[in-house]
């Protein structure tokens, strides 16, 4: 597939079948994300990818802090829903260095490659015939989902990725953007 069609008729879903992608079709894309622009050469990305039974392990955990820090039930059950959604989930963030955390600039352009990668990766497994769900939500938000995955105090979760194979009833997902928003500068004649 090119490019384009890559880009175009990619889109989120959310019913995945049981199957597993195997090991070394996720190695693969993610291994993608990783030449995604990058100002400084500084490859802030992590990829924590849980994948079968460690799902629900990880959800055990988030869900046991949520309980303990006083979270409503609902905000323990939309963790274990979105953890056990898809057969691998891969959690993006951004590892932040001292300079980073010096630097608001530094942060910025970090956080700039690590969407960068995520987009990449995203590509990579439509490529592979894999589909795909980007969350941004509130879990990625909590304290207790970076103490599971082992975050340093100032790194950052930049998105949530459920992956796996489209299940069989998965409703279609087309659509068309609207046209973008364009100011040109341009010469004329050019």
């Amino acid at each position: 597939m090119d490019v384009y069609t890559a880009i175009r008729t990619r889109r989120d879903m959310e019913t995945f079948s049981d199957e597993c992608p195997p090991q070394d079709v996720v190695a693969r894309i993610v291994e993608a994300a990783t030449w995604a622009p990058n100002h400084r050469l500084t490859e802030p990305w992590r990829f924590y990818v849980v994948a079968g039974d460690r799902r629900e392990a990880l959800a055990d955990v988030i869900a046991s802090a949520l309980a303990e820090s006083g979270e409503a039930e609902g905000a323990q059950r939309s963790v274990r829903a979105k953890l056990m959604r898809a057969p691998l989930t891969i959690f993006v963030s951004q590892a932040v260095t001292d300079d980073a955390a010096r630097s608001e600039e530094r942060a910025i352009e970090d956080y700039a490659a690590c969407v960068a990668a995520i987009q990449n990766l995203l590509l990579a497994a439509h490529e592979e015939g894999l589909i795909a769900h980007y969350s941004t939500g509130a879990m990625i938000g909590y304290p207790q989902t970076r103490n599971a995955l082992g975050l340093g105090p100032d790194d950052r979760i930049v998105a949530m990725l459920n992956l796996g194979y489209r299940h069989a009833d998965a409703p279609s997902k087309e659509g068309r953007r609207n046209a973008p928003i364009v100011t040109w500068d341009w010469p004329s004649g050019a």
